[in-house]
Protein backbone atom coordinates (compact mmCIF):
# COMPACT_ATOMS: atom_id res chain seq x y z
CA UNK A 1 0.00 0.00 0.00
CA UNK A 2 2.77 2.41 0.95
CA UNK A 3 4.63 1.81 -2.31
CA UNK A 4 1.45 2.41 -4.29
CA UNK A 5 0.92 5.73 -2.44
CA UNK A 6 4.44 6.94 -3.23
CA UNK A 7 3.98 6.00 -6.85
CA UNK A 8 0.78 8.08 -7.13
CA UNK A 9 2.49 11.12 -5.61
CA UNK A 10 5.40 10.84 -8.00
CA UNK A 11 3.05 10.42 -10.95
CA UNK A 12 1.03 13.51 -9.96
CA UNK A 13 4.18 15.62 -9.56
CA UNK A 14 5.54 14.48 -12.90
CA UNK A 15 2.20 15.22 -14.57
CA UNK A 16 2.09 18.75 -13.09
CA UNK A 17 5.66 19.46 -14.21
CA UNK A 18 4.81 18.20 -17.66
CA UNK A 19 1.71 20.45 -17.86
CA UNK A 20 3.76 23.51 -16.76
CA UNK A 21 6.42 22.72 -19.33
CA UNK A 22 3.71 22.42 -21.99
CA UNK A 23 2.22 25.84 -21.02
CA UNK A 24 5.66 27.49 -21.08
CA UNK A 25 6.38 26.01 -24.48
CA UNK A 26 3.00 27.20 -25.75
CA UNK A 27 3.60 30.77 -24.56
CA UNK A 28 7.08 30.81 -26.07
CA UNK A 29 5.73 29.54 -29.36
CA UNK A 30 2.97 32.22 -29.40
CA UNK A 31 5.49 34.95 -28.61
CA UNK A 32 7.73 33.67 -31.38
CA UNK A 33 4.85 33.77 -33.86
CA UNK A 34 3.81 37.30 -32.80
CA UNK A 35 7.39 38.51 -33.12
CA UNK A 36 7.66 36.96 -36.55
CA UNK A 37 4.41 38.62 -37.67
CA UNK A 38 4.64 42.06 -36.02
CA UNK A 39 8.26 42.50 -34.96
CA UNK A 40 9.79 42.98 -31.52
CA UNK A 41 8.16 45.18 -28.90
CA UNK A 42 9.63 48.71 -28.93
CA UNK A 43 10.12 50.14 -25.46
CA UNK A 44 10.01 53.95 -25.32
CA UNK A 45 11.99 55.95 -22.83
CA UNK A 46 10.14 58.14 -20.38
CA UNK A 47 10.38 61.81 -21.28
CA UNK A 48 11.78 64.14 -18.67
CA UNK A 49 9.37 66.89 -17.69
CA UNK A 50 11.17 70.23 -17.66
CA UNK A 51 9.69 72.59 -15.12
CA UNK A 52 8.66 75.99 -16.45
CA UNK A 53 10.38 79.05 -14.98
CA UNK A 54 8.68 80.04 -11.76
CA UNK A 55 7.60 83.57 -11.09
CA UNK A 56 8.25 85.02 -7.64
CA UNK A 57 5.64 84.07 -5.05
CA UNK A 58 3.57 86.64 -3.24
CA UNK A 59 4.87 87.50 0.20
CA UNK A 60 1.51 87.16 1.89
CA UNK A 61 -2.05 86.93 0.72
CA UNK A 62 -3.12 89.55 3.26
CA UNK A 63 -0.62 92.25 2.25
CA UNK A 64 -2.43 95.43 1.18
CA UNK A 65 0.10 96.01 -1.59
CA UNK A 66 -0.72 92.77 -3.39
CA UNK A 67 -3.77 94.49 -4.86
CA UNK A 68 -1.70 97.50 -5.83
CA UNK A 69 0.83 95.24 -7.54
CA UNK A 70 -1.89 93.50 -9.51
CA UNK A 71 -3.22 96.84 -10.73
CA UNK A 72 0.00 98.88 -10.87
CA UNK A 73 -2.03 101.92 -11.86
CA UNK A 74 -0.16 104.60 -13.77
CA UNK A 75 -0.94 108.32 -13.68
CA UNK A 76 -1.59 108.14 -17.40
CA UNK A 77 -4.99 106.67 -18.21
CA UNK A 78 -4.46 104.30 -21.11
CA UNK A 79 -6.96 105.41 -23.71
CA UNK A 80 -7.14 104.49 -27.36
CA UNK A 81 -3.74 104.39 -28.99
CA UNK A 82 -3.06 106.77 -31.91
CA UNK A 83 -3.59 105.54 -35.46
CA UNK A 84 -0.80 103.72 -37.21
CA UNK A 85 1.89 105.65 -38.99
CA UNK A 86 2.68 105.27 -42.65
CA UNK A 87 4.77 102.17 -41.93
CA UNK A 88 3.50 99.45 -44.32
CA UNK A 89 1.97 96.36 -42.80
CA UNK A 90 3.27 93.09 -44.19
CA UNK A 91 0.33 90.90 -45.21
CA UNK A 92 -0.17 87.66 -43.35
CA UNK A 93 -0.35 84.82 -45.83
CA UNK A 94 -1.07 82.10 -43.30
CA UNK A 95 -4.74 81.53 -42.33
CA UNK A 96 -5.86 82.38 -38.81
CA UNK A 97 -6.11 79.72 -36.14
CA UNK A 98 -9.46 78.31 -35.10
CA UNK A 99 -11.24 80.22 -32.32
CA UNK A 100 -11.15 83.95 -31.59
CA UNK A 101 -9.14 86.00 -34.09
CA UNK A 102 -5.65 87.10 -33.05
CA UNK A 103 -3.10 89.34 -34.76
CA UNK A 104 -0.69 86.42 -35.10
CA UNK A 105 -0.32 83.50 -37.45
CA UNK A 106 0.38 80.02 -36.15
CA UNK A 107 4.08 80.39 -36.90
CA UNK A 108 4.30 83.76 -35.11
CA UNK A 109 2.47 82.48 -32.05
CA UNK A 110 4.70 79.41 -31.81
CA UNK A 111 7.92 81.41 -32.19
CA UNK A 112 6.90 84.37 -30.00
CA UNK A 113 9.17 83.25 -27.15
CA UNK A 114 12.23 83.76 -29.38
CA UNK A 115 11.70 87.41 -30.21
CA UNK A 116 14.83 89.42 -29.24
CA UNK A 117 14.83 92.06 -26.50
CA UNK A 118 17.44 94.15 -28.29
CA UNK A 119 17.33 94.28 -32.11
CA UNK A 120 19.89 91.90 -33.58
CA UNK A 121 22.69 93.20 -35.79
CA UNK A 122 21.35 91.30 -38.80
CA UNK A 123 17.69 91.92 -38.09
CA UNK A 124 16.78 88.59 -39.74
CA UNK A 125 14.46 87.39 -36.96
CA UNK A 126 12.56 90.67 -36.71
CA UNK A 127 12.19 90.83 -40.49
CA UNK A 128 10.06 87.68 -40.42
CA UNK A 129 7.40 89.45 -38.35
CA UNK A 130 4.77 91.71 -39.89
CA UNK A 131 4.12 95.13 -38.36
CA UNK A 132 0.69 95.29 -36.74
CA UNK A 133 -1.59 98.27 -36.79
CA UNK A 134 -1.28 100.56 -33.79
CA UNK A 135 -4.97 101.27 -33.30
CA UNK A 136 -7.41 99.29 -31.16
CA UNK A 137 -9.41 96.83 -33.23
CA UNK A 138 -12.87 95.43 -32.65
CA UNK A 139 -11.45 91.99 -33.38
CA UNK A 140 -8.47 92.15 -31.06
CA UNK A 141 -7.16 94.82 -28.73
CA UNK A 142 -3.53 95.42 -27.89
CA UNK A 143 -3.50 94.38 -24.22
CA UNK A 144 -1.57 96.44 -21.69
CA UNK A 145 1.41 94.90 -19.94
CA UNK A 146 -0.56 94.99 -16.68
CA UNK A 147 -3.47 93.15 -18.31
CA UNK A 148 -1.21 90.37 -19.60
CA UNK A 149 0.54 89.89 -16.26
CA UNK A 150 -2.74 89.89 -14.31
CA UNK A 151 -4.42 87.44 -16.70
CA UNK A 152 -1.48 85.01 -16.61
CA UNK A 153 -0.57 85.16 -12.92
CA UNK A 154 -0.17 81.72 -11.30
CA UNK A 155 -3.44 80.24 -10.08
CA UNK A 156 -2.15 80.12 -6.49
CA UNK A 157 -1.47 83.87 -6.62
CA UNK A 158 -4.89 84.53 -8.14
CA UNK A 159 -6.66 82.58 -5.41
CA UNK A 160 -4.59 84.35 -2.74
CA UNK A 161 -5.59 87.72 -4.21
CA UNK A 162 -9.26 86.74 -4.28
CA UNK A 163 -9.09 85.61 -0.64
CA UNK A 164 -7.38 88.85 0.35
CA UNK A 165 -10.01 90.91 -1.48
CA UNK A 166 -12.86 88.97 0.16
CA UNK A 167 -11.30 89.37 3.61
CA UNK A 168 -10.83 93.12 3.12
CA UNK A 169 -14.43 93.57 1.97
CA UNK A 170 -15.61 91.58 4.99
CA UNK A 171 -13.46 93.77 7.25
CA UNK A 172 -14.08 97.20 5.69
CA UNK A 173 -17.32 96.74 3.80
CA UNK A 174 -17.76 97.49 0.10
CA UNK A 175 -17.51 101.26 0.54
CA UNK A 176 -14.51 100.97 2.84
CA UNK A 177 -12.76 98.74 0.33
CA UNK A 178 -13.40 101.24 -2.47
CA UNK A 179 -12.03 104.01 -0.25
CA UNK A 180 -8.89 101.99 0.44
CA UNK A 181 -8.38 101.53 -3.32
CA UNK A 182 -8.80 105.27 -3.83
CA UNK A 183 -6.19 106.04 -1.18
CA UNK A 184 -3.71 103.58 -2.71
CA UNK A 185 -4.22 105.14 -6.13
CA UNK A 186 -3.77 108.69 -4.78
CA UNK A 187 -0.64 107.63 -2.92
CA UNK A 188 1.02 106.40 -6.10
CA UNK A 189 -0.27 109.35 -8.13
CA UNK A 190 1.19 111.91 -5.71
CA UNK A 191 4.62 110.26 -5.77
CA UNK A 192 4.63 110.10 -9.58
CA UNK A 193 3.70 113.78 -9.77
CA UNK A 194 6.66 114.80 -7.63
CA UNK A 195 9.02 112.50 -9.53
CA UNK A 196 7.88 113.86 -12.89
CA UNK A 197 8.78 117.41 -11.92
CA UNK A 198 12.08 116.36 -10.36
CA UNK A 199 13.07 114.27 -13.40
CA UNK A 200 12.22 117.19 -15.69
CA UNK A 201 14.87 119.21 -13.85
CA UNK A 202 12.54 121.24 -11.62
CA UNK A 203 12.35 121.37 -7.84
CA UNK A 204 8.91 120.18 -6.68
CA UNK A 205 6.97 122.72 -4.56
CA UNK A 206 6.61 122.03 -0.86
CA UNK A 207 2.85 121.47 -1.21
CA UNK A 208 3.41 118.53 -3.61
CA UNK A 209 6.13 117.08 -1.40
CA UNK A 210 3.81 117.30 1.58
CA UNK A 211 1.07 115.39 -0.27
CA UNK A 212 3.51 112.59 -1.09
CA UNK A 213 4.47 112.59 2.60
CA UNK A 214 6.84 109.80 3.62
CA UNK A 215 7.15 108.28 0.11
CA UNK A 216 9.21 111.22 -1.17
CA UNK A 217 11.29 111.15 2.00
CA UNK A 218 11.94 107.45 1.32
CA UNK A 219 13.05 107.82 -2.31
CA UNK A 220 14.77 111.22 -2.22
CA UNK A 221 18.15 109.99 -1.03
CA UNK A 222 18.14 107.19 -3.66
CA UNK A 223 17.88 109.76 -6.46
CA UNK A 224 21.39 111.12 -5.89
CA UNK A 225 22.85 108.94 -8.68
CA UNK A 226 19.94 109.51 -11.10
CA UNK A 227 20.64 111.97 -13.92
CA UNK A 228 18.14 114.67 -14.79
CA UNK A 229 16.50 115.85 -16.94
CA UNK A 230 15.46 112.35 -17.95
CA UNK A 231 15.13 111.38 -21.62
CA UNK A 232 11.74 109.70 -21.15
CA UNK A 233 9.09 110.41 -18.49
CA UNK A 234 5.71 108.64 -18.35
CA UNK A 235 5.61 107.66 -22.02
CA UNK A 236 2.94 105.59 -23.70
CA UNK A 237 4.39 102.59 -25.59
CA UNK A 238 3.28 100.11 -28.24
CA UNK A 239 5.19 97.06 -29.49
CA UNK A 240 4.62 97.04 -33.26
CA UNK A 241 5.51 93.34 -33.66
CA UNK A 242 4.16 91.70 -30.49
CA UNK A 243 1.05 93.93 -30.26
CA UNK A 244 0.97 95.06 -26.63
CA UNK A 245 0.92 98.48 -24.99
CA UNK A 246 1.91 100.15 -21.74
CA UNK A 247 3.29 103.25 -20.02
CA UNK A 248 6.94 103.36 -18.98
CA UNK A 249 7.78 105.44 -15.91
CA UNK A 250 11.20 106.74 -16.86
CA UNK A 251 14.40 106.29 -18.84
CA UNK A 252 17.55 108.09 -17.76
CA UNK A 253 21.17 107.54 -16.76
CA UNK A 254 22.25 105.99 -13.45
CA UNK A 255 25.97 106.24 -12.75
CA UNK A 256 26.70 106.87 -16.41
CA UNK A 257 24.58 104.03 -17.86
CA UNK A 258 21.09 104.35 -19.28
CA UNK A 259 18.37 102.47 -17.39
CA UNK A 260 14.65 101.94 -17.82
CA UNK A 261 13.16 102.69 -14.38
CA UNK A 262 10.05 101.56 -12.52
CA UNK A 263 8.83 103.35 -9.37
CA UNK A 264 7.09 101.14 -6.80
CA UNK A 265 5.56 101.80 -3.39
CA UNK A 266 5.37 99.33 -0.53
CA UNK A 267 4.41 98.92 3.11
CA UNK A 268 6.81 96.01 3.59
CA UNK A 269 10.56 95.64 2.90
CA UNK A 270 11.51 94.57 -0.64
CA UNK A 271 15.18 93.75 -0.21
CA UNK A 272 15.39 91.39 -3.20
CA UNK A 273 14.22 91.55 -6.80
CA UNK A 274 12.09 88.43 -6.24
CA UNK A 275 10.14 90.30 -3.55
CA UNK A 276 8.96 92.84 -6.13
CA UNK A 277 6.66 90.26 -7.77
CA UNK A 278 6.36 90.86 -11.54
CA UNK A 279 8.07 94.28 -11.55
CA UNK A 280 11.20 93.08 -13.42
CA UNK A 281 9.08 91.31 -16.04
CA UNK A 282 7.05 94.48 -16.48
CA UNK A 283 10.24 96.50 -16.80
CA UNK A 284 11.55 94.25 -19.59
CA UNK A 285 8.24 94.45 -21.44
CA UNK A 286 8.60 98.23 -21.57
CA UNK A 287 12.24 98.06 -22.68
CA UNK A 288 11.29 95.60 -25.43
CA UNK A 289 8.59 97.98 -26.70
CA UNK A 290 11.03 100.90 -26.64
CA UNK A 291 13.60 98.91 -28.61
CA UNK A 292 11.14 97.59 -31.20
CA UNK A 293 9.59 101.00 -31.87
CA UNK A 294 12.99 102.58 -32.63
CA UNK A 295 12.66 104.91 -29.64
CA UNK A 296 16.24 104.02 -28.66
CA UNK A 297 17.82 104.10 -32.10
CA UNK A 298 20.60 106.45 -30.98
CA UNK A 299 20.78 105.30 -27.36
CA UNK A 300 22.02 101.95 -26.09
CA UNK A 301 19.80 100.79 -23.23
CA UNK A 302 20.11 97.26 -21.84
CA UNK A 303 19.76 97.84 -18.07
CA UNK A 304 16.85 98.36 -15.73
CA UNK A 305 16.19 99.65 -12.22
CA UNK A 306 13.35 99.19 -9.72
CA UNK A 307 13.00 101.86 -7.02
CA UNK A 308 10.86 100.78 -4.05
CA UNK A 309 9.68 103.69 -1.89
CA UNK A 310 8.27 102.87 1.55
CA UNK A 311 5.23 104.38 3.24
CA UNK A 312 7.15 104.34 6.51
CA UNK A 313 9.66 106.82 5.09
CA UNK A 314 12.68 104.56 5.52
CA UNK A 315 15.29 104.65 2.72
CA UNK A 316 14.11 103.13 -0.54
CA UNK A 317 15.57 99.95 -1.98
CA UNK A 318 17.04 100.18 -5.47
CA UNK A 319 17.37 96.98 -7.52
CA UNK A 320 19.64 97.28 -10.56
CA UNK A 321 19.31 94.74 -13.37
CA UNK A 322 22.14 94.23 -15.85
CA UNK A 323 21.71 93.09 -19.45
CA UNK A 324 21.93 89.39 -18.51
CA UNK A 325 19.15 89.67 -15.93
CA UNK A 326 17.04 91.78 -18.27
CA UNK A 327 17.21 89.12 -20.98
CA UNK A 328 16.22 86.45 -18.47
CA UNK A 329 13.13 88.39 -17.39
CA UNK A 330 12.37 89.23 -21.02
CA UNK A 331 12.14 85.50 -21.74
CA UNK A 332 9.67 85.16 -18.86
CA UNK A 333 7.64 88.04 -20.32
CA UNK A 334 7.50 86.36 -23.74
CA UNK A 335 6.18 83.15 -22.15
CA UNK A 336 3.47 85.11 -20.33
CA UNK A 337 2.56 87.02 -23.50
CA UNK A 338 2.42 83.80 -25.51
CA UNK A 339 0.18 82.23 -22.88
CA UNK A 340 -2.10 85.28 -22.97
CA UNK A 341 -2.68 85.13 -26.73
CA UNK A 342 -3.16 81.35 -26.74
CA UNK A 343 -5.76 81.63 -23.99
CA UNK A 344 -7.33 84.62 -25.75
CA UNK A 345 -7.62 82.57 -28.94
CA UNK A 346 -9.11 79.62 -27.05
CA UNK A 347 -11.47 81.79 -24.99
CA UNK A 348 -10.00 80.65 -21.65
CA UNK A 349 -8.75 83.95 -20.21
CA UNK A 350 -9.82 84.41 -16.56
CA UNK A 351 -12.24 87.09 -15.48
CA UNK A 352 -10.58 90.33 -14.29
CA UNK A 353 -10.13 90.53 -10.51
Amino acid sequence: MLNRFYFRCLSTAAKSAEEKATKVSLIKRLNYENKALYGAVIRTRKKKVVAAPQTPRNETEFSSEIYWQSRNVSRIIETQLPPATATPVIAQTEPQLAGLPTPFTRLELNSMNRFPLVPSSSGILEARWPLHEQHESVEYKAPSVNRVLTATMPEASRQALLRWKASKIAELGEEGFQQMQKEIFERGTNLHSVLELWLAGEDPPSAMIERSSSLWKSVESALAKVERPAQIIEKRLYHPYLHYSGVVDCMTSIEGKYHVIEWKTSDNPKKTVAATYDAPIQLCAYLGALQASNELRETKVENGAIFVAYTSGKPANVHLLNSTNMRRYWNLWLLRLQEYWIRYRDGTLPEPI
